[in-house]
């Protein structure tokens, strides 16, 4: 009896110091994960700075317009994320180069801190379901920023589309043949609403806002979009400002005349 009254007693002191340290340091101690972080031209004061200026901006869609022009220029560099099934996931804060994803997940965080720890803090709840930095977690399709528990963002693609807007049912990371694009993850049924190309009217146009995240539709079993990008208006015209592979940089480009060989569009928007 005296050993169980020892046992419980020695239990109900290792749950109080787990309590006192979580309170202390802030820290869930189940979700602690290793970090990379390259800067690459940037220094922690100057993105301080940078999120500073930011926080004077009027609303979310100048933010983004702002922040986002901030990464023009910046190099294309892909597969900078890595990982695996059964790896170890690192948080990654890569800006010497970015790809498309990493590019709007740097943006939005950046969108939503006040500081470098804020910013690492922002990027997991941004990147992974539920902020657990897992690769299981990851948001490996743009369709998870607007699905879940934990939304990045609305999808407004029929808003912009109207009566014009498409739907289909996709089975997310199921190829043609069976297989997956992610081994180790597992297939997700989602319906994924685009906006055919021919279909992007000029009024259609117009509905697209600053800020607006865009995902390049893509008709190949398993996947959502091809490509993603943020929607930056000037002087009445949309461009896509995005991390292009043939320019390998990021950069402005019409967005009318891009999507003239691509499949449609979806459109998401912040609060």
């Amino acid at each position: 009896m005296k050993r169980i009254i020892k046992n419980l007693f020695l239990l109900i002191v290792i749950v109080v110091a787990a309590k006192f340290l979580f309170t202390v340091f802030g820290k869930d101690f189940s979700t602690v994960h290793s970090e990379k972080v390259i800067l690459g031209d940037w220094t922690q004061q100057g993105i301080e700075t940078l999120m500073e200026q930011a926080a004077l901006k009027d609303g979310p869609a100048a933010k983004i317009e702002f922040l986002s022009e901030k990464f023009l220029g910046t190099p294309y560099a892909g597969n900078t994320l890595g990982g695996a099934s059964g790896e170890a996931e690192q948080l990654t804060l890569d800006l010497s180069g970015v790809d498309c994803f990493t590019y709007i997940d740097y943006v939005e965080s950046l969108r939503l801190s006040q500081s470098f720890e804020e910013f690492k803090e922002k990027l997991v709840k941004t990147r992974y379901k539920d902020g657990a930095v897992r690769w299981e977690n990851r948001k490996h399709f743009f369709s998870d920023w607007v699905n879940g528990d934990h939304k990045n963002a609305r999808d407004v693609t029929r808003e912009v589309g109207g009566d014009a807007t498409a739907a289909v049912t996709k089975e997310l990371n199921r190829k043609t043949d069976g297989s997956s694009w992610l081994p180790g993850l597992a297939t997700v049924k989602r319906d994924v609403s685009y906006v055919p190309s021919e279909k992007l009217s000029p009024p259609a146009l117009q509905e697209i806002k600053t800020g607006d995240y865009l995902g390049i539709y893509s008709d190949k079993d398993g996947l959502d979009v091809s490509h993603t990008g943020i929607a930056v208006k000037k002087d009445g015209v949309v461009y896509l400002r995005h991390a292009s592979t043939v320019h390998e940089k990021v950069l402005d480009e019409e967005l009318a005349a891009y999507m003239k060989n691509k499949p449609g569009l979806l459109v998401y928007r912040v609060k």
